[in-house]
């Protein structure tokens, strides 16, 4: 029985490739990251008394940060559920 030439390459260069095949080491097990909603902390509403004008105003800023301060927790915890929905 005579073999083509043409045939002896691909054969032969199967075998050199398939010897240098060896096993892949295991891959590690995968880390488990357990993610929580932020930390959300009471929001107090400053109590006022003013009596002059400059104490309204100086109220009003204290109210208006106060509100900033819940509005970012809120906003925090908004953006994480979102990011937990899209990962999901």
């Amino acid at each position: 029985m005579k073999i083509n030439l043409y045939a002896i390459g691909p054969t032969v260069l199967c075998l050199m490739l398939s010897a240098g095949c060896t096993p892949a080491p295991p891959l590690p097990a995968p880390t488990i990251i357990s993610a929580g909603c932020p930390k959300v902390t009471s929001c107090p509403i400053p109590g006022s008394q003013p009596q002059t004008h400059g104490d309204l105003s100086a109220d009003i800023r204290r109210l208006e940060a106060a509100l900033l301060g819940c509005g970012l927790q809120v906003e925090a915890i908004r953006l994480y559920q979102e990011q937990q929905d899209a990962e999901t």
